[in-house]
């Protein structure tokens, strides 16, 4: 919402939030396709439309973000542009406000364009908001950019969480360190599950999982989710291509390096058919799943994504 960011910003005395919100109505053309906020937004949107209007538009697109209390961080090459690689990642609890079972979580974008992604979620329905909730495939941590471990995925509820989150950014790089293992219930068989997202800017993304389980599994499988379309190369390297998207835009390009020695891909295409879904990534999305080869107890698994 426009101008419930321009608002807020306003509140706070945040210039650059302001800016944003201007950005977001002016993106959005709102002069000529109206405010679409629902009636308890579209009141405090037009006592405030001229002036968010006026202000000059600008998504500040800061190079680093921390958020500690919610364990969330933001990296990207540069500050103020969208060229080149962005990270986010996650860590948290999984009885948040609109909670996905999403414990170490991240997405990827190369050049404002998506790569590895978070599908988000369908249009709500009575289900959203019950008992069932995570039967949803995208409340589902498999459906996320996660590890299924013994064949059991997250749980959700408070005590679910991540622990000994370690954050860090220079001019170089970015990093977050989460040991997830506590997002899992008993019977997933974990006793650690060390996860660390860096950004070395201008030349790569590495995810770097290293996990000690109760005893040695090869029912582990390390999946994300792609709206480009995926090549599965020789072994060792995922080629993901640009598709088009819905209103004319196009999924990223990037290259996937991962050890073939220890991993086995494989690839699920999901047919979207919920509206909402479709209005952001089109007709399909694709779940790639690098699954373990050998019994492991303890290991660990890097991926390294590029341009």
């Amino acid at each position: 919402s426009a101008f419930l960011v321009y608002g807020f910003g306003k509140r706070i005395n945040d210039p650059h939030m302001m800016a944003l919100g201007g950005w977001a109505a002016q993106k959005r053309d709102v002069l000529n396709r109206g405010v679409t906020d629902g009636m308890g937004r579209l009141l405090p949107a037009l006592s405030s439309l001229e002036e968010a209007l006026e202000v000059k538009p600008k998504s500040p697109l800061p190079r680093d973000v921390w958020l500690d209390e919610i364990q969330v961080m933001v990296a990207r090459d540069n500050e103020g542009t969208s060229d080149g690689l962005f990270v986010a990642v996650k860590g948290g609890h999984n009885d948040e406000s609109h909670n996905h079972n999403d414990v170490g979580n991240f997405v990827v974008y190369i050049d404002g364009k998506p790569v590895i992604i978070d599908a988000g979620v369908e249009t709500y329905t009575s289900k959203t908001f019950s008992s069932r909730r995570y039967e949803i495939w995208t409340m589902q941590s498999a459906y996320h950019s996660l590890p299924t471990v013994n064949g059991v995925q997250q749980a959700p509820g408070p005590n679910y969480s991540a622990g000994d989150a370690s954050y860090r950014a220079d001019d170089q790089m970015a990093e977050l360190t989460l040991d997830i293992a506590g997002a899992y219930p008993e019977e997933a068989g974990i006793n650690t599950w060390v996860r660390t997202v860096t950004l070395n800017r201008d030349t790569d993304i590495i995810i770097r999982d290293t996990y000690d389980l109760k005893a040695a599994s090869d029912d582990l499988v390390l999946n994300f989710l792609t709206a480009s379309d995926v090549v599965l190369e020789s072994d060792g390297l995922i080629t993901l291509k640009a598709l088009k998207l819905s209103d004319d835009r196009d999924s990223g390009v990037a290259q996937i390096h991962y050890d073939a020695g220890k991993l086995a891909a494989s690839t699920e295409k999901i047919v979207v058919e919920d509206g909402r879904l479709m209005s952001t990534w089109g007709n399909n999305i694709t779940r790639v799943m690098l699954k373990a080869k050998t019994p492991s107890q303890k290991d660990t698994w890097k991926l390294r994504i590029t341009k």
